[in-house]
């Protein structure tokens, strides 16, 4: 009992080592080193919120999102007043939030070893750590859902911890939409598994959530008429790689849309779906081998998540071996043969896995830890739902953080010494003497890993060059911040008169936040190549789609293109790959460059060209 106590003690203030260096370090990383910063992303929404703020909300979409966090951010901001650190004070509170949840989490579920060891890898994975570094929306949504899931796996929860749960997912809805997923598993799980206060328990959580989103609702119904504002079509076309399939080029985007016909055309995207949620989504969870950008234990080595996690998942299940386990084993056979003989293997190939242990799961479901059941659905309704697109970018799994954490730490601490023990009761080792050695040197194995994979991830999106982690404690490495390019061109367009009432054409918010300017948003892409440069910064044979993302981009939005304002300014970057009527502004001497226009600045490395354009 004293060793119990002891124990529990030693663990506490572990923990509160783990979280203050998690805190103190990223807080340094974000404040100090990555300043000043580069995210455009988070421009964007400070930009929407705070023209939202300014009574011009009818302007404004955010189309792949609730309007909660650019008003959140831009109001906050108005005590800080430089967006960078509003937003930075978010991610690295909330992050270290999250981190802390995950070991009250996996505690009300398995012990407080298991919640400990999960908590260490959280604290050290790549992804919280750009979240809590680089990109700022996704950390207060997602602390949000899993303080839901705290409320939701305890032992013994009641019609407060109901009512907590509908109350955190309906706050981080506001945010971003992903929680309404994670809802929907804990809706199933309540129906499924609760005998006693089903209806109640169903009716407190819909109802909760539904009273604390309905601000949101009729601020949208307000402005736009439409309940929720959302455009999933732009994120299919933007955000997602599922902009890659042909059926979704050259699509219009109207300027406002909740649905589209996207979702229902079935011939067309059955396939694609079926690869999401087969291949590419999985690799986010379980690393299968596509890229490092993924929420696995170890993001740097492939298929580490079939035997972290799933053997995890496997360890919970499989107390004791059965003949009916055979059953799956026979299913993966004939599966893997099927898709062996129609050469489909290795697009489906981890159909063979998931599928067998969804059987087992349910063989075992009666012995599975009732708490333990609201992360299952609610990972599981996450997945099947976030697949109709393929995800791009492992922030938009954040969530599943939590699935990543418990059943690798019980895989470690739990299902590895239970296979050791069997192994070695046939032979002649010493299970107390090999037991520790390995676990401990797994658990280093993944600190390491992930922290070099950290260190290789910010310094890439911190720098404009890579950085070389075999020179880290060289003097002479010198490191040129991605930002500067754009506080350099940024002083410059200070140094114009009336510069805050002008309009620059340029790819990116930076140039305007830096500059102290308006922004009309290019990619460089858009118009037809028989343009003249005239006529592209007049936006003349834009489409309808290069015309909607460049408003709801541009500083101030214009949803509804109603501005049609023409650029004082021209930020050209020299690319390749720009429309083809653009590339006689690479030669700033070329007699076919417009009269009007006047050469201002051009970057060292002679690939930015400022042009002032006398309208």
């Amino acid at each position: 009992m004293l060793t119990s106590i002891y124990n529990s003690k030693q663990i506490n203030k572990s923990c509160i080592v783990i979280v203050c260096i998690f805190f103190v370090s990223c807080s340094y990383v974000t404040f100090f080193v990555d300043n000043p910063s580069a995210d455009y992303d988070i421009l964007f929404y400070y930009y929407a919120g705070e023209q939202i703020l300014s009574g011009d909300g009818v302007n404004v979409q955010i189309a792949n999102g609730p309007v909660g966090w650019p008003v959140t951010l831009a109001a906050f901001d108005l005590l800080v007043n430089d967006p960078f650190v509003s937003a930075k004070i978010f991610s690295v509170i909330f992050s270290t939030g999250i981190v802390i949840v995950t070991y009250f989490i996996i505690k009300n579920i398995f012990n407080r070893q298991i919640a400990f060891l999960g908590m260490i890898i959280c604290a050290v994975h790549p992804t919280i750590h750009k979240e809590a570094i680089l990109t700022h929306s996704e950390m207060l949504p997602v602390f949000l859902i899993f303080v839901s899931l705290y409320f939701i796996t305890k032992k013994e929860f009641f019609q407060r911890d109901v009512i907590l749960c509908g109350l955190f997912l309906g706050l981080s809805f506001m945010l971003r939409p992903q929680s309404l997923l994670i809802g929907m598993g804990v809706l199933f799980f309540i129906l499924s598994s609760i005998k006693k206060q089903k209806k109640q328990f169903t009716f407190f959580l819909i109802a909760t959530f539904l009273i604390t989103i309905s601000p949101l609702l009729a601020y949208n119904l307000t402005n736009t008429g439409d309940m929720l504002d959302l455009s999933p079509d732009f994120y299919l076309l933007n955000d997602s790689h599922s902009s890659e399939k042909e059926y979704f080029k050259n699509r219009v985007m109207p300027n406002n849309t909740t649905f589209d016909q996207t979702f229902f055309d079935f011939s067309k995207y059955f396939t694609d779906y079926a690869e999401n949620v087969s291949y590419y989504n999985p690799h986010m969870l379980f690393n299968l081998s596509l890229h490092r950008d993924n929420v696995s234990p170890i993001p740097y080595v492939p298929f580490n998540g079939f035997v972290l996690i799933l053997g995890g998942l496997i360890g919970i299940c499989v107390t004791t071996f059965s003949k009916r386990f055979f059953i799956p084993i026979g299913i993966s056979l004939i599966i893997t043969f099927y898709l062996l003989i129609t050469d489909i293997l290795h697009i489906y190939f981890f159909l063979p896995v998931i599928i067998p242990i969804i059987i087992i799961v349910g063989f075992s479901y009666d012995k599975i830890p009732n708490n333990l059941k609201p992360l299952l659905f609610t990972s599981l309704f996450f997945m099947l739902i976030i697949s109709i697109v393929k995800i791009a970018r492992p922030q938009d799994m954040s969530t599943m953080l939590i699935i990543t954490c418990t059943f690798s730490s019980f895989f470690i601490l739990d299902t590895i010494p239970k296979i050791l023990q069997i192994l070695s009761k046939n032979r002649k080792w010493n299970f107390n003497k090999i037991k520790t050695p390995i676990i401990v040197s797994l658990i280093l194995f993944i600190i390491m890993m992930n922290l070099a994979t950290s260190y290789n991830i910010e310094g890439r999106n911190i720098h404009s060059t890579n950085v070389d982690i075999q020179h880290f404690f060289d003097e002479n490495q010198k490191f040129v911040l991605e930002s500067a390019k754009y506080v350099e061109i940024g002083n410059v367009l200070l140094k114009e008169p009336d510069i805050e009432n002008k309009f620059i054409m340029a790819n990116s918010n930076l140039y305007a936040y830096y500059g102290d300017s308006n922004l009309i948003l290019t990619t460089f892409l858009e118009g037809t190549s028989n343009d003249t440069v005239l006529e592209f910064t007049t936006r003349q044979n834009w489409s309808d789609f290069e015309l909607y993302f460049s408003n709801i981009n541009s500083v101030p939005q214009d949803r509804y293109g109603t501005r049609n304002s023409a650029p004082d300014y021209l930020i050209y970057e020299i690319q390749e790959r720009n429309n083809t009527a653009l590339h006689v502004l690479d030669n700033h001497g070329s007699s076919k460059i417009p009269s009007n226009f006047e050469l201002l600045y051009i970057s060292n490395d002679q690939n930015t060209i400022i042009y002032k354009i006398h309208n």
